[in-house]
């Protein structure tokens, strides 16, 4: 036989020109054949994030969440040298299948066009339905970088998750956090930036599988001169067991100070607050909940002059008891509390101490 029939090559010459004009080119009916955005592979790569020579919690709650959700294999890259061997029995305990241990000159300090080069190498050895990283600040710079290397689109700040085989579908707000939408990735890798605290922080525990050693031999673009740490390490709200957050309806600021000195008297606890109060000075933004603030999951969340917008909600619904404090009946958050109180912040509060 000779020249191409139904899409297939039989012979080492086709007639007609469809082949021989251009090598590169398909033979004709294979892209009816072959869906080309298919992936061949099920598994999910997950950058573990270090911070302190620690995992951070961001990245131990990615790689928990998709060991659950994916019958797939779980490849975590993680970056490091020696030393980051003792780190392996805890990320294998959160799920992961297969570690690619990332050294190399360039790595040892960190820079996001070298991380991203060598993410997109480990992602092309283990060809990933899907890459899933941090929402952190360095996950945000590098994840771009990383989806332009690789062909592939980029869901960032995501606030939920759930697959569907290889397919995974991600939650994120929209239209500045009015709506919430759920985005589905037409082609391979689909990728996605994950807030921490979306998920339940996993259990720690230890656990075995395969490591292996990723050479990196690219140079770094960039030379870090010198690195400055805080002199203090602020407390973080997503660690908080119990969380008083005041929003735009606290009118006077000592109203702060009172909440303060009653999240004081109760252990873990912290004060948090909705934009309204960073926009007016009063509190830092790493105290913010919400879209453009930081995700919660405390055991108790009291809403104080908080009135519920879909914005606030996104960073707060993963609490497992909310009390609504308001003077407004008809505030949205009465719908996501388990107990309300109809009732102005500061005789709310004072009493709160009072029984504490």
């Amino acid at each position: 036989m000779s020249g191409c029939s139904d899409g297939s090559c039989s012979s080492g010459s086709c007639t007609g020109g469809s082949c021989s004009d251009n090598p590169d080119r398909l033979p004709p009916g294979m892209l009816k054949r072959y869906d080309l955005n298919e992936s061949t592979a099920d598994g999910t790569l997950v950058w573990a994030e270090t911070e302190d020579g620690k995992v951070t919690r961001n990245s131990a709650e990615i790689i928990a969440e998709s060991s659950r959700i994916s019958d797939g294999r779980v490849f975590v890259a993680l970056f490091g040298g020696p030393e980051a061997k003792s780190l392996y029995p805890e990320i294998f305990g959160y799920g992961a299948d297969t570690i690619y241990h990332v050294r190399g000159k360039a790595t040892e300090s960190y820079s996001p066009e070298v991380y991203a080069e060598a993410l997109a190498q480990v992602a092309e050895r283990v060809n990933p339905a899907s890459v899933l990283i941090g929402a952190s600040p360095r996950g945000r710079e590098t994840a771009p970088r990383l989806a332009a290397m690789l062909g592939s689109g980029l869901t960032a700040d995501c606030t939920g998750i759930a697959a569907d085989g290889r397919r995974i579908v991600v939650t994120r707000p929209a239209f500045g956090g009015v709506l919430t939408a759920d985005i589905e990735c037409v082609g391979f890798p689909q990728m996605a930036t994950i807030r921490q605290g979306v998920f339940p922080t996993p259990e720690r525990r230890e656990g075995q599988g395969t490591a292996i050693y990723w050479q990196y031999s690219g140079e770094s673009r960039k030379k870090v001169l010198s690195v400055s740490r805080r002199s203090e390490k602020a407390s973080d709200i997503s660690d908080a067991r119990v969380l008083i957050a005041l929003g735009a309806g606290i009118r006077d600021r000592t109203i702060v100070d009172l909440a303060e000195e009653v999240a004081s008297s109760v252990d873990g606890a912290m004060v948090c607050c909705s934009r309204a109060l960073v926009e007016r000075g009063w509190m830092p933004q790493s105290r913010q909940v919400g879209m453009t603030g930081r995700t919660v999951r405390p055991e108790l969340y009291i809403a104080v002059g908080i009135s519920g917008a879909v914005q606030h909600i996104t960073g707060m619904s993963g609490a497992n008891r909310v009390v609504a404090v308001n003077t407004d009946e008809k505030a949205p958050i009465h719908g996501y509390a388990d107990l309300s109180i109809i009732s102005d912040a500061e005789p709310a509060l004072r009493e709160l101490a009072r029984l504490i």
